[in-house]
């Protein structure tokens, strides 16, 4: 079991980023529990933070999350469940409250808010961040591809490479997909036949076309950089348009109309 209590430590130290703000924490938590009278507030700022904090490090529950239900990639969402802004601000404010000298308070206060400062890192410094291209947040080939492939008054069906199936539904509900976000994440244990061909690093044409036209599929839309072992054009498919990165074939013999 101290492997689980450790496990838990892990996650709250790499919750915490470089300290500053999970040190800040708690020590309004602290101050909390001493100072405030008000019964409700303080089960709400101070009595709960610490009941969560708990019950994370009672070795039972990293048990239960990660082993019996495989839910490591989210066990340190649990932490989301303690309001640590709502509960450093709140034990700011009552701490500046009791400071009666006002320069004093200033002072206090500038602190305060340079350890907020310094305690955490810019959003857009993250890898995972990148500037918006348009409205909808999302990479501006997908609104070309599902702009191109729209028919009017009725949905299409659109095999798409693993790196745009995220976003499509995001964008519009009149495309759909044979397979979803579902596939995309390992544990959850979903297959696909369509798929794999899509992710194989030379895909059979031929099996990539009647697995496609089995589900229904109008549309395949293919990575310019992805390989194929025949062109889809000897298949049925024919050239329908392209972007920057992308290539969309159409099946001949079923093209979508209004």
């Amino acid at each position: 079991m101290a492997g689980y209590f450790k496990q838990s430590l892990d996650t709250v130290l790499a919750f915490g980023g470089n300290g500053l703000l999970l040190l800040y924490f708690l020590a309004s938590v602290v101050f909390l529990l001493v100072t405030e009278k008000e019964k409700g507030i303080r089960k709400l700022m101070a009595e709960y933070p610490i009941a969560i904090l708990l019950i994370f490090f009672v070795p039972l529950f990293p048990y239960l999350v990660c082993t019996v239900f495989h839910e490591q990639e989210t066990f340190y969402r649990f932490l989301w469940l303690i309001p640590m802004s709502a509960v450093s601000a709140y034990a700011t404010i009552c701490f500046l409250e009791k400071i009666k000298i006002k320069w004093l308070k200033f002072v206090l206060g500038t602190f305060a808010m340079v350890c907020v400062a310094i305690g955490g890192n810019p959003g857009y410094q993250s890898q995972v961040m990148i500037p918006a291209t348009n409205a909808y947040q999302i990479p501006g080939q997908v609104i070309e591809l599902c702009d191109a492939m729209n028919v009017p008054g009725r949905e299409v069906e659109a095999v798409f490479p693993h790196e745009l199936v995220p976003y499509v539904r995001q964008y519009t509900p009149y495309i759909k997909m044979p397979y979803g976000y579902e596939t995309l994440v390992a544990r959850w244990g979903f297959t696909d036949d369509l798929e794999y061909e899509m992710l194989n690093d030379v895909s059979n044409t031929e099996n990539l076309t009647n697995l496609a036209r089995e589900r229904g599929c109008h549309y395949i839309v293919l990575n310019k950089n992805h390989y194929v072992d025949k062109d889809l054009t000897e298949y049925g498919f024919e050239y329908f348009y392209e972007t920057e990165g992308y290539i969309v074939y159409v099946d001949s013999s079923n093209v979508p109309k209004c």
